[in-house]
């Protein structure tokens, strides 16, 4: 995670937010020297990866009230301070509750249960590795593959989107306003190297994700990083 230690806000890259634990969060608190001048605030919060800008972002794991900053390309959150500390007390407070509440296991349990968690958290571990480096290496393959990408807004409900591939191949893209609401459409159904679809239907003045895949004739498939458009208002 990346760190500022003048305003005491926080970048993470998408899911690691959940990973910190509460005394690193203390710690971090300590490495924040506030200057002696403000510096005057920005009027839009810009995504340290890929400039984008970034949207207020709550979800139910989150206490009531409570938002942080979510890049719509990359997923990533920014929390300040304040919000992350309330955020982790808040996970902190749910995982002894459920401790508390949960019954206890027969005695055999006792020897079972661990082992059983440990060889399910180090399967788990490495398939989410494995699938970690394959969507990486798809990602960097598609962006060798996909150029002259052109997206164009007819209305404020359609837009089209065009592109241009190395090599033949056919071609999916699934969009949404956020990758949970996703919908995946056929671009083309046959091997071809200029692809072109219109989306319609869509909500008008709304930010939109989308992800383009392609298959190539030995039927590997590759899928593109995630991008981003506006509709018209």
């Amino acid at each position: 995670m990346d760190h500022c230690g003048r305003c005491g806000g926080t970048w993470f890259d998408p899911y690691e937010v959940n990973r910190i634990p509460y005394h690193e969060v203390t710690r971090l608190a300590k490495l924040t020297v506030l200057p002696k001048r403000l510096l005057p605030a920005l009027p839009t919060s810009l995504c340290p990866r890929c400039s984008k800008i970034l949207q207020n972002f709550h979800s139910e794991s989150m206490p009531a009230g409570l938002e942080f900053l979510r890049c719509p390309a990359c997923q990533g959150i920014w929390a300040t301070q304040k919000a992350l500390e309330e955020f982790k007390n808040y996970q902190e407070k749910t995982i002894t509750e459920y401790k508390r509440e949960k019954t206890a296991f027969p005695a055999l349990s006792v020897i079972f249960v661990p082992a059983i968690m440990i060889l399910f958290l180090v399967v788990s571990t490495f398939a989410t590795i494995s699938h970690l480096q394959e969507t990486k290496e798809g990602r960097i393959k598609a962006a060798q593959i996909i150029s002259s990408t052109q997206v164009v807004s007819f209305t404020p409900t359609s837009v089209s989107i065009s592109f241009q591939t190395r090599i033949a191949a056919k071609s999916d893209i699934s969009y949404g306003t956020s990758t949970l609401e996703f919908i995946s459409k056929t671009i083309s159904d046959k091997a071809t190297v200029s692809h072109g679809i219109l989306l319609t239907n869509l909500k008008p003045d709304t930010a939109y994700l989308y992800i383009i895949t392609l298959e190539d004739n030995k039927g590997l498939k590759y899928t593109s990083a995630p991008e981003s458009f506006k509709t018209a208002k």
